[in-house]
């Protein structure tokens, strides 16, 4: 009897070691899904407990465990998990916490009632004196980091490009001038070079200037391609050195800021010594990247205007985001004179330096929900500080490239409201190396309904749609892109 006591006894110990049990863990992730969505919108058809394991990054004194699920979610009605201005993929993320690649079902253009997601779910845990568990927040996830890639299309052999021209020059007509013969030369210089670049971008891939390793830009790039059309992404230093790229022809396609690109469009900002890139052209907006001001959840600034005399991280130099830090700053009266020190470290490093208090506060404009943002605030709460509404209405009005936009609470763990900032919108551009057809296919590639990018890795392909391309859209649309875009609008609303 006492043996078996013992054995009992050691069960319901191990049973406590392991987290809260699978009833425990449902309760709490539909009340997730409750503050993450709009009522009603679904179900929780199925829930599978797969285990948990020690959370190495515990704090000192507590027990925490990292439990891992399944789930099996019903859409009860159509909804568009992808629109810009309501709760969409970045509350099921944070509420299931979960990465793209463990989601799957929401697909590009909408989803419909009855519609089944599925998700590979992760959540937090702490263990009180009692032996009780509660909810801590789910867990961040890591990107994949991305490998190198190889960057464009071999050029046509020099022998080859001559024997051609020879080739014509040797069967002109005796009566051909020498201006004739070097006319000849030219139009088959040109025509040689524009058949073989477009047949080595059939076979090799169209490259696309996208962004640092681990990045938004880069894992969207990744996400992209139907089948038919390979696309390159090319590990680069961000949006402004994209935009320089396709302007040298460096790369036919690139990913930039509306903002940047429509200062790259005018020559002005960190353009300025380069001149007006009038030939740039937009395939159409992807999807929105807000204005993040983080700060600690325990930190004392409630407003911007608590920025002043503080330590504040604006990114790195060259880099679009910082460029669009300043303005805001600028739109609430706080030139960089007035920050205690101007701290200019990437996301990920500057999200270490809050967590440690070595700054106060970082401002960043990248697309939600923002990876590196979540994976922070799952070790120690943070908290994002809103736009004044009068810097709001100034950013706006100064340009464009800027729209209000609201991040609905639930977008991060820990955040209980909404909350009030700018977006601009994360653009494809192009330049003039590529065809009208060419244009055409990558714009029906990129806009095609029914994709589940979000399964691909871009957490942020869920909010690509023809119907939100032409939003904070500060730059011409490309022609062909244009006439694509309004067919595949006229078909979404179809009957």
């Amino acid at each position: 009897m006492r043996r078996l006591l013992l054995l009992l006894l050691l069960g319901v110990l191990t049973a406590c070691s392991r987290g809260p049990d699978v009833d425990m863990l449902q309760r709490d992730v539909e009340a997730r899904l409750a503050e993450a969505l709009p009522a009603d919108t679904l179900t929780l058809e199925a829930l599978y407990r797969r285990g948990s394991q020690k959370d190495v990054k515990s704090p000192d004194g507590e027990t925490r465990r990292i439990v891992y699920f399944d789930v099996d979610l019903k859409l009860t009605k159509n909804y568009d998990f992808g629109a810009w201005d309501s709760p969409g993929v970045a509350g099921v993320i944070s509420a299931l916490g979960t990465g793209p690649r463990g989601l799957s079902g929401i697909v590009s253009g909408g989803n419909r009632a009855g519609d089944i997601i599925r998700a590979h779910g992760t959540a937090i845990y702490k263990q009180a004196d009692d032996g009780k568990w509660s909810a801590v927040a789910p867990v961040g996830f890591r990107n994949v980091v991305a490998p190198d890639v190889a960057s464009g299309a071999p050029r046509p052999a020099p022998e080859l490009l001559l024997e051609a021209m020879r080739n014509v020059i040797a069967t002109a007509p005796p009566e051909t001038t020498a201006a004739t013969r070097d006319v000849i030369v030219q139009e088959l210089q040109v025509a040689h070079a524009a058949i073989q670049s477009r047949l080595a971008r059939v076979q090799h891939g169209y490259a696309i200037a996208a962004g640092a390793n681990g990045g938004q830009y880069l894992r969207f790039a990744q996400a992209l391609g139907d089948g038919k059309t390979r696309v390159v992404p090319l590990i680069t230093a961000g949006g402004e050195d994209n935009l320089r790229m396709v302007r040298a022809l460096q790369a036919p396609l690139g990913m930039a800021q509306g903002d940047s690109a429509l200062m790259a469009y005018e020559g002005k900002g960190p353009f300025q010594s380069e001149g007006r890139y009038t030939t740039l052209r937009a395939i159409g907006s992807l999807y929105p990247e807000p204005i993040h001001v983080v700060v600690r959840a325990d930190s004392t600034l409630r407003r911007m205007s608590d920025l002043v005399g503080k330590r504040v991280s604006i990114g790195v130099p060259g880099a679009a985001s910082r460029t669009t830090a300043v303005a805001v700053l600028e739109a609430h009266g706080i030139p960089l004179a007035k920050l205690g020190e101007v701290v200019e470290f990437p996301l990920n490093d500057g999200l270490v330096a809050l967590r440690q208090q070595e700054i106060d506060a970082l401002i960043q404009v990248i697309g939600f929900p923002s990876a590196s943002i979540r994976d922070a605030t799952a070790a120690v709460p943070l908290r994002l500080l809103p736009l004044d509404e009068g810097a709001i209405r100034k950013l706006t009005a100064q340009s464009p490239a800027y729209f209000p936009l609201t991040l609905p609470r639930g977008t991060y763990p820990h955040q209980g409201d909404a909350v009030s900032t700018i977006a601009t919108a994360a653009i494809l551009v192009t330049g003039t190396e590529m065809t009208d057809a060419e244009i055409a296919g990558i714009t029906r590639m990129v806009y095609a309904r029914g994709q589940d990018l979000v399964a691909r890795g871009s957490a942020q392909g869920a909010q690509l749609s023809a119907a939100n391309a032409h939003l904070g859209l500060a730059v011409p649309m490309h022609t062909a892109a244009e006439e694509v875009i309004a067919e595949l609008r006229a078909a979404s609303q179809a009957p």
